[in-house]
């Protein structure tokens, strides 16, 4: 049996899915798909194959979420079955492009479908990978066995945690974060559920260590980097050595390239922005409790501070969130960083009697 730890009891899914956030819908045809006509299977799922079909094929409505939320709330069956083939994808995608390939144009030579539009096209490829005996098939050199040692580990909100991962390794979690990682005799896999963490990896060409972050996903052998998962946005900063940022399917790969003081994102519907230098020292200073905020957007400081303030601050003063500003501030009294913004920034603070606070220009 695998070996697992655990932190602190993470909180449940409520319907949601950490590990590929929804996709809004893309057209890849340059025009309407027509809408759902009700001839294809995979507008009705009922399993966990074709509900993970949908949810990968960035054409998601807000009733496909709803629906699908209520789907595996159902069951505690619906959401295991579904977090599974979460993890055969995510193996899925580590294998060679030209590998996958032509695994699955030999898959599906016997029966080729009639003309299809990307996104049904999309759709078919990922239900075919995701059905668990071809899945299984695909993924096969990357199957864990009963030997790996399975770790989970999260912080609450301004709480900051470093352990040491069995294989060495040291992760650093910023608040409000959970990982779920798994370690075998080829690979090393963490899945950033959600939140931050600066990874110092231990060099080990025999065994690439991959982050998962839903939107991409970061493979090194050995080196010292950021992760930042947020809803809309993967965020990688490198401290040393190099890392590969990839995003997209098998089909529609993007791939990123980082070194030491570099960082990219990846976006929603497979996008990458451009490699760009940064301050890591700065981006990083969380880990020193602090937070260092450069010529940076008052609208930005404010969300940034909402990730340690017990209640969110609002910005009512849509004329001043482009406002620059800059300061150093403590993560441990985040209270104290919101009291701060007056000195540095054309505003006051209007606090409300349920501890609501409101920043409004001066």
């Amino acid at each position: 049996m695998p070996h697992s730890e655990t932190g602190y009891p993470n909180p449940g899914h409520g319907g949601g899915d950490p590990g590929h956030p929804r996709m809004p819908p893309r057209n890849d045809d340059g025009g309407s798909d027509g809408g759902r006509d009700g001839s294809d299977a995979l507008d009705h799922p009922a399993d966990a194959a074709h509900w993970f079909a949908r949810m990968q094929s960035g054409e998601v409505t807000a009733a496909d979420r709803q629906a699908f939320a209520a789907w595996r709330d159902a069951s505690p069956d619906n959401d295991r079955d579904y977090r599974r083939l979460s993890a055969q994808w995510d193996a899925v995608l580590s294998l060679p492009h030209a590998r996958l390939r032509g695994l699955m144009d030999a898959s599906l030579t016997a029966a080729r479908p009639p003309a299809m539009s990307r996104r049904r096209f999309g759709l078919r490829v990922a239900a075919a990978c995701a059905v668990p005996l071809v899945a299984g098939l695909v993924a096969a050199p990357f199957v864990f066995d009963g030997n790996d040692t399975l770790v989970n580990y999260a912080t609450r909100k301004n709480e900051r945690r470093e352990v040491t991962l069995p294989d060495g390794s040291v992760l650093s979690l910023n608040g409000d974060t959970r990982v779920a990682a798994r370690f075998g005799a080829r690979e090393r896999r963490v899945e950033l559920e959600q939140g931050e963490a600066f990874f110092d990896v231990r060099h080990d060409t025999s065994r690439p260590f991959v982050v998962v972050g839903g939107l991409g996903q970061v493979t090194v052998t050995g080196t010292r980097f950021n992760v930042r998962r947020d809803s809309d946005r993967l965020q990688v900063s490198v401290e040393s050595g190099s890392v590969r940022l990839q995003t997209g399917s098998w089909w529609r790969r993007h791939e990123r390239r980082l070194s030491a003081g570099q960082q990219a994102v990846a976006y929603p519907g497979s996008t990458l922005s451009e490699v760009a230098a940064v301050n890591v020292q700065d981006l990083t200073a969380w880990q020193r409790g602090k937070i260092i905020f450069n010529n940076v957007p008052l609208a930005t400081v404010i969300s940034e501070m909402n990730r340690y303030l017990p209640r969110p601050a609002s910005l009512d003063a849509p004329a001043l969130a482009q406002h620059r500003v800059s300061g150093i501030f403590s993560v441990d009294d985040p209270l104290a960083m919101i009291d701060a913004l007056p000195a540095i920034a054309p505003v006051t603070l209007d606090r409300q009697q349920d501890g609501a606070i409101r920043i409004v220009a001066r």
